[in-house]
């Protein structure tokens, strides 16, 4: 609640109960120090931008893949215990956390464009999985092709396809041997424009059992059984 009370959206005897839990909750005070700027800036945004938002430097991108490519270098340890072991206190904030990372995403429309969607390939030497991805009759999507690369600290997918509405949220992720839907992040759609997807989930390969990418309905787009 931490993101609508931040916004002044919430109903009184809501807003009440958030101040009571401030009161003795040093870690959600400390969230909402981050969100209360942000939610204060956003009242600055203009709406027509986005009509034609700009885009970012043709240099931007591979910078930006490098930089990745070379922390992911450092980071390529086994540290899924510890991953673990942070993922129930990250579910306890993103609430509050949500609405940061909206408010970073309008802010750079604003400011400079979205750089997204692509992010930095693996060490030649990570070994990736072919899979073959079906998609759902009328929805439109050409799959060109579909991987899977094992990490200590989870699953990655790969997609290069195109035909995902232009716009629209699309949203991977991986079903798990018990039958749970672990998240592996979102991505816009860009029309009949290919595009290249990394999405990561902390769901480890050999649990993985099916991939899903599902509309902002929840209606599938693509799945594949592994």
């Amino acid at each position: 609640m931490l993101g609508g009370y931040a916004l002044g959206h919430l109903r009184d005897g809501e807003a009440e109960r958030v101040r009571a839990h401030l009161d003795g909750c040093a870690e959600c005070r400390a969230v909402l120090q981050e969100l209360e700027p942000l939610a204060r800036r956003l009242d600055a945004v203009d709406p027509g931008v986005f009509d034609a938002p700009p885009a970012p430097p043709a240099w931007l991108g591979e910078q930006i893949r490098a930089e990745v490519a070379r922390e992911r270098g450092r980071r390529e340890v086994d540290v899924l215990g510890a991953r673990r072991a942070h993922v129930a206190r990250r579910r306890r904030l993103l609430a509050g956390r949500g609405i940061l990372a909206a408010a970073l995403v309008l802010l750079a429309l604003v400011t400079g464009g979205v750089v997204g969607r692509v992010t930095a390939p693996e060490p030649a030497a990570v070994p990736t999985e072919p899979i073959s991805m079906a998609a759902e009759r009328g929805s439109g999507v050409a799959v060109d092709s579909a991987d899977l690369v094992a990490h200590t600290w989870g699953v990655e997918l790969r997609i290069e396809a195109e035909g995902f509405a232009k716009g629209r949220t699309f949203r991977a992720s991986f079903r798990t041997e018990d039958g749970d839907l672990v998240p592996a992040g979102e991505f816009l759609g860009v029309g009949q424009q290919p595009m290249v997807c990394f999405l990561q989930s902390a769901a480890l390969r050999e649990d993985v059992t099916e991939v899903l990418v599902t509309d902002a309905l929840g209606r599938t787009v693509l799945t594949s059984s592994l």
